[in-house]
């Protein structure tokens, strides 16, 4: 297969039409100009590989200052061009000026075909490693990033993790674009990257897009890129979004959120497969694999006209259902324990651990917030433990005001009359094991028989 697009600026046409014919054959798309007033405009539109140019215009100007002039002109428009210059003025000052300025090469005339066939593949060459480089080294900013962030494992026994955990073994290796549906703090993102983490992309970067944090005026900039002095700020090319994940997956988060105006500019992304940085007309191909989250019941916004129904069939192919928190029954302590372990070694409380009573307490919430209000509990439980066990009634004792992880007031009686009576049986009604057990003082337990009206059974020792 043929490639490389090469563009020829000679203003003589007998040149033009030689090497036209010449390298047709050779390359995938052949330009010719005459007049390097139109260079700027083309560079602007189409991705030119390698550059083929006269260095004089002017009749019976043999100084080759006019190529030069231009040549400093395309290494501003864009500084990782391959020039190759040619003039039938062979002289050797003028071929170190033309490399010093930014030339990868210099062709005499009359040139030999097979020659210049060839300098101008090693040009193509060359051209692929800059993009590669380039491509690099907008990936490195991005993995920098995520290499300083912490990302959880996807844990869970319980049978609808099973199910999620077959559902992706079946379609990591494909390309299919993914929807994951689910309720605030699932763990929809963590889904997201073990699709990742098992396809063929696994080598590539993984880019997470909040599209619920990105305003509309910076949609195009952050996820389509820019290019210098686009806007105010733009003091330098940037890859978006799009151009970072080519080669990788995708991930945009809270999709539903976007507005209809950018649910389009999106649409024309995932089916074109080109971005147009801000403030450039030159198309960016990028490959990558889509996955989308959302809390909110698309089909729903779909009849109701506020979100496109080409664009819900387009990141719909697969779809995933993350499962709520309250559904993955003995999960919760699995995960309570993970995050113990993650904020004993943050907060240096090694010596922290969980009673069987408080286990069962964890089993017992709702957690509406799911498994981002789980991690967020036990955080502050490990932070606010006044003894290395971590027990119900000092969860009750020490809630700092505001927290929305436990039940109303009244539920939280009737629970921990409920564990109480279940632990002083369990001791035979031994107050002091069933003060160890819990963590608390005897008085305390003494205060809580006498607040419920309970009898002590057994010998109340």
């Amino acid at each position: 297969m043929k490639e490389g697009n090469i563009l020829l600026v000679d203003d003589n046409p007998n040149v033009i039409a030689a090497l036209t014919q010449l390298l047709e054959p050779e390359f995938k798309q052949v330009l010719a100009i005459n007049e390097p007033d139109l260079i700027p405009g083309i560079l602007e539109l189409k991705s030119i590989d390698v550059i083929l140019m006269d260095m004089n215009f002017k009749p019976g100007d043999s100084s080759g200052e006019e190529g030069l002039i231009w040549l400093k002109r395309i290494m501003k428009i864009d500084g990782e061009s391959v020039v190759i210059m040619m003039t039938a003025y062979g002289e050797v000052e003028l071929a170190v000026r033309a490399i010093k300025g930014g030339a990868s090469d210099f062709v005499l005339k009359p040139w030999n075909n097979d020659k210049l066939i060839t300098t101008l593949k090693s040009g193509l060459q060359l051209r692929k490693s800059r993009n590669m480089i380039r491509s690099l080294r907008n990936k490195q900013v991005h993995l920098n990033r995520e290499i300083s962030g912490s990302h959880s494992k996807l844990l869970g026994r319980s049978e609808a993790m099973l199910s999620i955990r077959n559902m992706i073994g079946r379609i990591a290796g494909t390309d299919s674009s993914i929807l994951i549906l689910g309720e605030n703090g699932t763990g929809k993102e963590l889904i997201a990257r073990e699709i990742h983490n098992q396809s063929h992309r696994k080598d590539e970067v993984f880019v997470h897009v909040d599209m619920g944090a990105i305003s509309g005026s910076l949609f195009e900039s952050e996820l389509f890129g820019h290019v210098k002095g686009a806007f105010t700020d733009a003091g330098k090319d940037r890859a978006g979004r799009f151009e970072i994940a080519s080669g990788g997956t995708l991930f945009l988060d809270e999709i539903g959120n976007l507005s209809l105006d950018l649910q389009s500019k999106l649409l024309n992304v995932i089916q074109n497969r080109e971005v147009y940085r801000l403030g450039s007309n030159k198309p960016v191909f990028v490959d990558f694999r889509l996955i989308c989250a959302t809390n909110q019941k698309l089909d729903e916004r779909v009849q109701a006209k506020g979100f496109r129904e080409d664009l819900f069939y387009r990141i719909n192919t697969i779809e995933l259902v993350a499962p709520p928190l309250r559904e993955r029954g003995d999960d919760i302590i699995l995960l309570a324990t993970s995050f113990l372990e993650e904020f004993k070694n943050k907060h240096g409380r090694n010596g922290l651990y969980f009673s069987a009573s408080y286990k069962e307490f964890l089993l017992h919430q709702e957690w509406p917030g799911n498994v981002r209000q789980l991690r967020n509990h036990i955080e502050k439980r490990v932070i606010l433990s006044e003894s290395e066990k971590i027990t119900p009634e000092e969860n009750f004792a020490g809630k700092p005001e505001g927290d929305q992880n436990v039940k109303p007031a009244t539920s939280l009686s009737s629970f921990q009359k409920t564990i109480l009576l279940d632990i002083l049986n369990k001791h035979n009604g031994n107050i002091s094991r069933t003060a160890e057990e819990l963590g608390v003082a005897r008085s305390t337990i003494y205060n809580k028989l006498k607040k419920y009206g309970l009898q002590t059974p057994g010998n109340g020792r």
